[in-house]
């Protein structure tokens, strides 16, 4: 039974390894100005969070990526930010880097045009008292050429990413971190999810997938960080 089981993580760590490689192929034939990672050989990866700000989250991400001597770039919901300002303030004198992830946490590809291009210019002018804004993210991750233009027409660019987690407050959880240092790479962007108390397990998910990684030599940064690496720039 334990060599079975020694068969089986064997070969899920396989799969979790060239999870991230085939991410990358796929990416380079959709014909759209997304950006999913970063051709660099330099030992940095983008650590992105989804869903923010929350009271629930945010501070103990603060505090774990200051302990690590991390940065992250955080994609935040507009109503979020309308209810905790100081968190978004919070976000930005920790030196990490803000972005937009429209009005509610909902799929963008579901929300009409009109709507589409209110909420992303609203939430855009929320946060832009606290930093620039350069990248959004669509809710759920699903786009339309559609959509990339209508961000394109307000100078954003959209950013997916390579390797993503939920932390959903159920043992599946523990191996999240686990999981994910599998895939990661120079140039990965790795997507991780805050903004509810049943989330609030993504603390110490970070905390472990940065230790882990740092052993490893690589650090986490920003998006713009990242983006200027870019061996195509």
């Amino acid at each position: 039974m334990a060599l079975w089981a020694q068969l089986g993580q064997a070969a899920q760590d396989a799969a979790l390894k060239w999870r991230e490689p085939a991410v990358r192929a796929v990416s380079r034939l959709i014909p759209a100005d997304v950006l999913w990672f970063v051709d660099t050989k330099g030992p940095v990866f983008a650590l992105t969070f989804d869903d923010g700000p929350s009271p629930d989250t945010t501070p103990g991400l603060l505090e774990v990526l200051a302990r690590h001597r991390a940065k992250a770039t955080f994609f935040l919901v507009g109503e979020r930010v309308q209810a905790h300002p100081e968190l978004v303030a919070a976000i930005t004198a920790g030196g990490h880097e803000i972005a937009n992830h429209l009005m509610r946490d909902e799929r963008s590809a579901f929300v009409p045009a009109d709507q589409f291009r209110r909420d992303l210019a609203r939430v855009t002018e929320l946060l832009t008292p606290y930093g620039p804004v350069t990248w959004f993210r669509p809710g759920s991750g699903v786009f339309t050429p559609r959509m990339l233009r209508t961000a394109a027409d307000q100078h954003l660019r959209a950013v997916l990413g390579t390797l993503v987690a939920g932390n959903q407050g159920g043992p599946g959880d523990a191996r999240i971190a686990a999981d994910l240092t599998v895939g990661v790479r120079p140039g990965s962007i790795v997507v991780l999810h805050e903004g509810s108390r049943k989330r609030n397990g993504v603390i110490a998910t970070t905390d472990e997938l940065l230790g882990t990684l740092a052993g490893r030599g690589l650090s986490a940064v920003t998006v713009k960080e990242l983006a200027a690496l870019d061996c195509g720039s």
